[in-house]
C-alpha cells in the first residue's frame, strides 16, 4: 500500500489580526476581491452582519460564506473581514442598528442586499449620519 503526501503550504490560509475594535458587539462587513454586479453598479461587499454569540462569530461566519461563496461565484479567490464599531448609547444595541443602517444605506445604493444577505433592514432611524454611511459603502465600490 502506498504511503499518502502530506503537503501544508507556506502561505496562510486564514489570518486573524488582534484589534482594539475586536468586541463582542460590532458589525462586520465580508468583501470579495472580485467586483460583483448589483442593481446599481458594483461592488466588493458579500455580506454585512453583526456579531450576535460574541467575538468569533465574524472569523467564523467568513468560513461558512467562502464556502458557499468559493463554489457558487466564480473568480472569487479571497474574502477579507472588515469591522465597523461605533459608540455605545445608554439603553441602545448600537451595534445592531448600525448593522440595520448600513443594510440600508447598501439598499438605497444599489437597489438590494448584498449577495448573502438575506433579510431586508428596518429603516434608517438617523442613529448615524447618511454620508457617513455612504462613504464607509462607498469604499467597496468600483471607482
Amino acid at each position: 500500500m502506498h504511503k499518502l503526501k502530506l503537503r501544508c503550504p507556506k502561505q496562510s490560509l486564514l489570518t486573524l489580526t488582534r484589534s482594539r475594535q475586536w468586541t463582542d458587539k460590532m458589525v462586520y462587513i465580508l468583501s470579495a476581491n472580485k467586483y460583483l454586479k448589483y442593481r446599481n453598479g458594483r461592488s466588493r461587499i458579500i455580506y454585512i452582519g453583526t456579531t450576535k454569540k460574541g467575538a468569533d462569530r465574524p472569523a467564523a461566519s467568513a468560513v461558512n460564506k467562502a464556502s458557499e461563496v468559493f463554489y457558487k461565484l466564480h473568480g472569487v479567490k479571497t474574502i477579507e473581514v472588515h469591522i465597523a464599531t461605533c459608540g455605545p448609547r445608554q439603553k441602545t444595541p448600537t451595534w445592531k442598528r448600525l448593522e440595520s443602517s448600513l443594510l440600508d444605506a447598501f439598499r438605497n445604493r444599489y437597489f438590494e442586499l448584498p449577495k448573502y444577505n438575506k433579510v431586508r433592514p428596518k429603516a434608517n432611524d438617523g442613529l448615524f449620519g447618511s454620508d457617513a454611511l455612504q462613504k464607509l459603502i462607498a469604499r467597496f465600490e468600483q471607482k
